[in-house]
């Protein structure tokens, strides 16, 4: 998930007040040739929760499956079709309700 925040410029973002310098790249001095830039410690960090560690390895188990199961719909598509398809009402609302247990 990335946020695109349009018309904001690093000199914007660091005027909340978090008092480190702020060295703009294209030169922030009115063209000044051999303007020193200050560099960026590299202090910043990022902290994932529990939550999203664990949605990240989900994300990447799903994406690791196929799809769709092609012999398993095929299955289910010749019992509708020969009329020997039936529904456990009980089975279904049982997965529901382990569906709603992980939310």
């Amino acid at each position: 998930m990335s946020i695109d925040i349009k018309n904001l410029s690093q000199t914007q973002a660091r005027a909340t007040g978090d008092g480190r310098a702020v060295s703009d790249s294209r030169g922030s001095r009115g063209g000044e040739a051999g303007g020193s830039t200050s560099s960026r410690s590299s202090d910043d960090q990022v902290t994932l929760t529990d939550t999203a560690r664990r949605l990240s390895d989900l994300t990447q188990t799903a994406s690791a499956q196929p799809a769709v199961d092609s012999q398993r719909v095929a299955e289910i598509r010749q019992a509708i079709a020969d009329g020997s398809y039936q529904v456990n009402a009980e089975r279904v609302a049982d997965k529901l309700m382990q569906t709603e247990d992980l939310l």
